[in-house]
């Protein structure tokens, strides 16, 4: 077994040059592994066409074995495997990811699961002893959108903006302090313009609403319309949200009909900033969603993140524009996770969204006619539970996807139909997933799609119908394909293949790199009536094969670079291994290279003591003790010895700190204490904390007044900090005394001629000129929407110059000639056995009807079904 090396070398996102010992050998016909320079026999089959060119060329006929950091290792795997090697030898090199290697196909390591025992505790009955039956409460305020940092600025941006360009008040509704639900709400506002009551189980929400950490809202039985026109609303929050048998409608107020979507031009639809806003729900982290047996119709745009319909994120810090520390105090506590079970969702942006979110169950769900994707996992999300689900008619992409590092997530027992693209899809980077008996079929391009995604099984599913691939597996190591049934896919059953996908300009591939490697372990498949090959492969792609079925109407069972070894594997009854050439090794990625602590691990050997008279990163330090390194006593002792240096930001980090440890009352208002103290030491943005610090925690406005008081009491005896691990620290000189003693007088000062009736007040003070969206954050925002779009409009410009090519270029327009009358051909095919898969498909949908029932309180049948099936 060859060791793989974990590259983890890298600053500045380039590799740095290192050296390691590999077999080199000769790569060609009879290894059996070769280069891609097979050219005339390429060549004979069909004309070319250099710029829809995507193929890899490697180099040379000679490879590399594995990368070593010792020759004892080289020579080990040199003379213990078995392969028919060429002239070997064991050389040392320079890395480079232009290297070619021998890529030997290895199977998943990911393990089969007991679906079964995983779901039972998610049974909407179950679920609905979560729910809260009292409810209690005074904390209903209105405030300003633009004076509520606790919420991504970058989401509430758009709403802002159309607000103020259309007279429309800004203010939000912010609940807290409680549990409420709709009726209680609506006794408790008071007012029509704010929520109406329109019939007894009816509402319009008017405003959109914030629930805080310390809040939680429930509706059960109603029917919520939401305002869409002429004012867009939202529902955001860090606490709880319930909602069970409730339907969730945009509404279009002056004309009292469902709010139908704006027309979206196609070359516009994924860019941001184009479109008007629309009601969606959103959680941040921590927070915790409940969606039982609901109906949600028309929600969603495309901006940003997560404006997409029903969402969950942990937002990524290079997406907050809101720098306030109660809103990166709140994003830090913990992944966000939700129970999506039995509802309805269509006609909206996305069915569901989800970034860097924990373990959540999505089961049961109806979704079809959403304008993008069903269900879109996203960002490092992981150990999701996505089962038993019907997903249909996604307009312009994939039923199921997950993408960018989603890993050890249960993709099960879907039934995922008609979609533009793929039925189920796992892209950039998303490993150790288990894709395990769905139904895919009749989906616009593959029933399943892997693409630069490695390490997942795919197992005991049905594939049929689907106008291209039956399984493609692209620029992905280590995927194990077993089990499946794969039948009357337009092009081909299984397609393995590496690809050069670096023309596609709008994809960051510093966030997204990919390895120019595939290999796929194919076993025990049932692999029949596929219009084109059961199993091919190309551009020097790896694959194993054992025990599959095969039978082909009109192609050989075997495509691509397989057809030159038909006869070795017909001699072998279909057990053979064909090593492939690429390069395995993957960059990492800038998301990964911030995330990980492999280059902050350096820095716990920076001792407290030997900087205190010149260093200015100790906030920075504390932090990385903490969130790294999991060290809270190395990352405390780091703030206070930033606070004996007089710097504001430790108190302030340091208050938070607290405050995240804290269990009682008396702790929350010692933090408090420290917040205070960086105020009188020149952090005055820390009062706008001060206001509105009671969201986040139980705090009032006496507890505030008495922080205030501890505070000044520990500054008026020289003091920094309560704590006998002060004496640890940077020893207190007269002059720092002196800045104490002067900080002090001046805040006192500044408190007397302000005339506040307490401490309180000030806060109140400051707040009343606060405003969010300052010159420089708007000006953020509009840039990130630049970059946002940028790439996707040059992309589009690329495709129509390329399109231009392609119309002047002989042999272009025979390479277009030849795939229109393939197309045709396959049209054909398709009219011809619709009646035969039509029959195969009718032998399963019952099953999965029964096992999507079994989480619905309202039932489907195959009326829908068939609906949905249509063109």
């Amino acid at each position: 077994m060859i060791k793989k090396l974990c590259l983890t070398f890298f600053f500045s996102f380039q590799l740095f040059a290192f050296e390691c010992y590999s077999i080199l050998t000769e790569t060609g016909f009879f290894t059996p592994v070769y280069p891609y320079n097979f050219k005339d026999y390429y060549n004979f089959l069909e004309p070319r066409c250099n710029i829809l060119q995507d193929k890899i060329i490697w180099e040379s006929n000679l490879s590399y074995i594995g990368c070593y950091g010792k020759y004892e290792d080289a020579n080990k795997t040199l003379h213990t495997l078995k392969f028919n090697f060429k002239n070997p030898k064991i050389v040392k090199h320079k890395f480079s990811f232009k290297d070619q290697y021998v890529i030997f196909p290895r199977p998943s390591t990911v393990n089969k699961i007991n679906i079964n025992n995983l779901i039972k505790d998610y049974k909407p009955e179950k679920l609905l002893k979560k729910f809260p039956k009292n409810f209690y409460g005074n904390g209903i305020d209105l405030v300003p959108i633009e004076k509520l940092p606790l919420m991504p600025t970058i989401n509430i941006y758009e709403f802002y903006r159309y607000y103020k360009k259309h007279n429309l008040s800004t203010k939000i509704l912010v609940l807290y302090n409680g549990i409420y639900n709709i009726e209680y709400l609506y006794k408790k506002i008071n007012n029509k313009k704010i929520i109406e009551k329109i019939s007894n189980n009816t509402y319009i929400i008017k405003y959109p609403i914030y629930i805080s950490p310390t809040a939680s809202l429930v509706i059960k039985n109603k029917t919520i319309l939401l305002e869409t026109k002429p004012k867009p609303i939202f529902i955001m929050y860090h606490g709880k949200i319930y909602a069970y048998n409730s339907k969730f409608i945009t509404w279009d107020i002056k004309k009292n009909i469902f709010a139908k979507r704006e027309f979206i031009p196609e070359n516009e639809l994924l860019l941001i900033g184009k479109q008007t806003p629309r009601p969606y729900f959103l959680g941040f982290s921590s927070s915790k969603t409940y969606f039982i047996n609901n109906e949600f119709r028309g929600l969603g745009f495309h901006s940003t993140t997560a404006t997409f319909g029903i969402s969950i994120v942990n937002y990524p810090s290079d997406l907050i524009i809101n720098q306030y520390s109660l809103f990166t105090y709140l994003n830090k506590r913990g992944k966000p996770n939700g129970y999506y079970i039995g509802n309805l969702m269509y006609k909206n942006m996305m069915g569901f969204y989800c970034a860097n979110a924990g373990k959540s169950a999505i089961i049961g769900n109806v979704m079809y006619d959403n304008l993008i994707y069903n269900i879109d996992p996203h960002d490092y999300s992981k150990h999701l539970i996505i089962i038993r689900n019907l997903t249909a008619k996604a307009k312009h992409a994939h039923g199921i996807v997950i993408s960018r590092g989603v890993d050890n997530t249960i993709i099960a027992q879907n039934f995922s139909f008609n979609n533009h693209s793929a039925g189920i899809m796992l892209d950039r980077s998303s490993s150790k997933n288990y894709i395990y008996d769905n139904l895919t079929a009749l989906n616009g391009y593959m029933g399943i799609s892997i693409q630069e995604s490695d390490n997942n099984l795919i197992e005991n599913n049905k594939i049929i119908a689907n106008l291209i691939d039956g399984i493609i597996i692209r620029n992905s190591l280590r995927n194990t394909i077993k089990n499946n049934l794969i039948t009357y896919n337009l092009k081909n059953g299984i397609e393995v293949l590496t690809k050069n996908i670096d023309f596609m300009i709008y994809r960051d591939f510093l966030r997204d790199p990919y390895h120019k490697a595939t290999s796929a372990y194919i076993i025990k498949n049932k692999i029949y009536s596929n219009m084109f090959f059961n199993i091919t492969n190309k551009n020097n792609a790896a694959i194993y094969l054992k025990d599959n079925y095969l039978k082909s109407k009109y192609y050989p069972n075997y495509g691509g670079e397989l057809n030159i070894f038909i006869p070795k594997i017909i001699e072998n009854k279909g057990h053979f291994t064909l090593y492939g050439i690429g390069n395995p090794y993957l960059p990492l990625s800038s998301d990964f290279i911030k995330m990980s602590t492999n280059a902050l691990k350096t820095a716990i050997k920076i001792y407290i003591e030997a900087s205190c008279n010149n260093d200015f990163i100790s906030d920075l330090l504390a932090k990385i003790y903490i969130k790294r390194l999991k060290n809270n006593r190395l990352g405390e002792m780091e703030y206070i010895r930033g606070i004996s240096l007089l710097y504001p930001n430790d108190m302030y980090s340091y208050g938070y700190f607290l405050l995240s440890q804290a269990k009682t009352k008396k702790d929350k208002i010692n933090a408090l204490s420290y917040i205070i103290q960086s105020i009188i030491f020149g952090k005055e943005n820390a009062l706008i904390d001060i206001k509105l610090i009671k969201y986040i925690t139980n705090i009032n406005k006496d507890d505030i007044n008495n922080a205030f008081e501890i505070t000044i009491n520990r500054l008026s005896q020289g003091k920094l900090i309560d704590n006998s691990k002060y004496n640890v620290m940077c020893k207190l000189t007269s002059h720092k005394k002196a800045i104490i003693e002067s900080k002090l007088k001046q805040f006192l000062f500044r408190v007397k001629k302000s005339k506040v009736k307490d401490f309180y007040e000030l806060s109140n003070v400051y707040y009343k000129n606060f405003n969010l969206f300052t010159n420089e954050v708007i000006k953020k925002i509009n840039h990130i929407f630049y970059k946002g779009n940028i790439g996707k409009i040059k992309y589009m410009k690329l495709l129509k110059k390329r399109n231009k090519i392609i119309n002047n270029n002989i042999e272009c327009k025979k390479v277009f000639n030849k795939l229109q009358k393939t197309k045709k051909s396959l049209v054909t095919y398709y009219k011809s056995n619709k009646k035969e898969f039509e029959k195969l498909l009718s032998q399963y949908i019952d099953r999965y009807i029964n096992l999507i029932n079994e989480f619905r309180i309202n039932k489907i049948d195959k009326k829908l079904i068939y609906k949905l099936m249509e063109q």
